[in-house]
């Protein structure tokens, strides 16, 4: 790309930290239109308006750093909105479990510099089939990078256990294979699990077809 803005970074995996407290938040950055900064996230700790926050965002061989305050507290669509409950006699709120967005107004320059980081990019709710022995299991994507995808399922994957999956795409159906790094209760969807795999190489015929996938999501 010719020029690098924050702009490349929606739709990818972010780490923020509270500024008054070190504790760290994980997410995706949603939006960004020039002075806010969109996230959504999960988490437990407490958050009110006016915190401060460092947010770090990893592209392609690239990341970046900016310093934020947080603007608004707000849910997202219905599958996936998280708790919001309020701290008697504060401005604070609990922000529990299930995925909020917080809007934050930019309070300095973006910096940008090198990185080895794998590029995680959040995906629609592709729909995903695992092969697992006989059984077969439904869910749908949530995230790719280059060499690894998550996905949720109703049912759960071992640990370093070797699987087949199928991923559809607008592109068509996408044949992988590949070895499971985690399988947890999905905090986002109650009965669910989300599993993390590494896939194994694609071949001559489906490398292609992944690269375009992976291109489309830019």
């Amino acid at each position: 790309m010719s020029k690098i803005s924050i702009d490349n970074f929606v739709g990818t995996r972010t780490r923020f930290q509270r500024l008054r407290d070190a504790k760290i938040f994980t997410g995706w950055i949603e939006s960004y239109d020039g002075m806010t900064v969109g996230l959504s996230t999960n988490t437990n700790y407490a958050v009110q308006i006016g915190d401060e926050f460092r947010i770090e965002g990893y592209g392609h061989k690239v990341s970046m750093i900016v310093n934020t305050k947080l603007l608004e507290i707000g849910k997202l669509d219905l599958i996936n909105e998280g708790k919001v409950t309020a701290v008697a006699g504060t401005n604070s709120r609990i922000v529990e479990a299930k995925r909020v967005f917080l809007r934050m107004g930019v309070s300095g320059s973006v910096r940008f510099a090198s990185s080895n980081e794998n590029v995680r990019i959040k995906t629609p709710q592709l729909p995903v089939l695992v092969q697992q022995g006989v059984v077969e299991l439904q869910g749908f994507c949530l995230d790719v990078s280059q060499h690894g995808m998550s996905f949720t399922t109703s049912g759960q994957l071992n640990a370093n256990e070797e699987i087949k999956g199928q991923l559809q795409t607008n592109l068509g159906i996408l044949n992988c294979t590949g070895n499971v790094r985690y399988c947890l209760p999905d905090k986002d969807r109650d009965g669910m699990f989300r599993c993390g795999i590494d896939l194994d190489p694609f071949d001559r015929t489906t490398s292609p077809k992944w690269e375009a996938f992976m291109e489309s999501l830019d």
